[in-house]
């Protein structure tokens, strides 16, 4: 769940914060539940089946559902990488290495993390480098010294909504807070576990807990872009922080390395799952060598274009990525939809599938996402 907060986020808050103060703080404590209420879904999936949602799709839809269902969410997982390779090479060029030297090291580390299969092993690999974001950001927040009026005031409910600039980039926090490559993630990596019907509470507290994490995370992200914002562009790369205390420069750079490193093994291991079990390459709960083989091939391969593109475009992707965070938005319907499919279907889950009033929630919750992804794309494409 603190992946959930990859680079893509971090630039999303930094920006939000750097046009349009505090007033975002309000939405992203908000974004809290439908986060919690819509990734335990997911988690819940995979622990009452044992299987990936992809796995889901094909065994209880059509091919033709269940494939088109993959084609954006392999196109938003490209985008992705690229992101997160170009965030990472952000990063190091503020630590003084060149992302021609460092984004290879970090292709092969991420892929060698993984490739061996051990989920649990790799979770508590991955902690320390999520706890190193979390002082990172919290430190750049407090070293900065930031206005408690401000805060105070950007918790209220009533902000300048109506302002289409702020309106699009609240549609895009949404998207940086609810991404569909998470929905698969979490589904798969908690079948892979092996975990039992009692783990559900565990699932369930996890979730609300990483939620929470995500969102302050976030609103830290958010509370950093509003005091540096006047003299910081995280598109300018590494040369925009050269007026910053050399503390907050570094621990700017080191915790978009880390969350990016996170968020890059995150992403590989959804896309992954999600594409080769709707193609029957792999199962959770059998794994035959052949299957294997097209798995971990597509896993090494799939993110090598994105490499190549944010070595050779630099790390000037800001405008791309608030873009990209709208159209998540809209990306998420048809994994959310067959989501809420299968989690409420009796024939899937049997006696623990999810009650009508959580239900009702998820669906609720879901529409007001979608909602927000619409009236984005309308901004967008100046409609009001």
């Amino acid at each position: 769940m603190i992946a959930n907060v990859d680079v893509s986020s971090v630039v999303t808050g930094l920006q939000t914060g750097s046009l349009y103060g505090y007033h975002a703080i309000f939405v992203l404590v908000v974004l809290v539940v439908p986060l919690a209420v819509i990734q335990f879904a997911s988690g819940y999936l995979g622990l009452v089946t044992g299987k990936g949602l992809g796995q889901l799709m094909r065994e209880n839809f059509s091919f033709r559902v269940s494939g088109i269902s993959s084609i954006p969410m392999a196109v938003t997982d490209f985008l992705s990488y690229v992101a997160e390779y170009a965030g990472i090479g952000i990063g190091m060029a503020i630590l003084g290495v060149s992302p021609l030297l460092s984004l290879p090291v970090v292709y092969v580390a991420h892929n060698l993390l993984v490739l061996k299969r051990r989920y649990g092993s790799i979770e508590r690999a991955l902690l320390p480098i999520s706890f190193v974001f979390l002082v990172s950001i919290i430190s750049v927040a407090f070293i900065l010294r930031p206005s408690s009026y401000g805060i105070i005031e950007g918790l209220s409910p009533i902000q300048p909504y109506g302002n289409t600039g702020f309106d699009y980039y609240i549609v895009a926090n949404v998207g940086a807070v609810i991404m569909p490559f998470m929905l698969f993630y979490q589904a798969g990596a908690t079948a892979e576990k092996r975990m039992a019907i009692p783990d559900a509470k565990l699932v369930k507290y996890e979730t609300w807990f990483g939620s929470v994490v995500s969102e302050i995370l976030m609103i830290c992200i958010l509370v950093s872009g509003t005091v540096i914002g006047g003299y910081l562009s995280v598109a300018g790369g590494s040369d925009s922080v050269g007026s910053l205390p050399g503390s907050v420069r570094y621990l700017i750079a080191i915790g978009l390395v880390a969350v990016g490193f996170l968020a890059l093994v995150v992403i590989s291991l959804a896309s992954s799952w999600s594409v080769a079990e709707v193609y029957g390459w792999i199962s959770h709960e059998t794994s035959g060598k052949t299957s294997l083989n097209k798995f971990y091939a597509m896993y090494v391969l799939e993110s090598f274009p994105a490499l190549l593109l944010a070595i050779w475009f630099g790390p000037d992707l800001v405008g791309l990525i608030i873009n990209l965070m709208v159209a998540f938005v809209i990306v998420l319907i048809p994994s959310g939809l067959l989501l809420g499919m299968l989690v409420s279907n009796e024939k899937v889950m049997g006696k623990w599938k999810l009650g009508k009033r959580y239900m009702s929630l998820y669906w609720i919750l879901f529409l007001m996402v979608e909602s927000a992804g619409i009236s984005g794309i309308l901004l967008y494409l100046g409609v009001y």
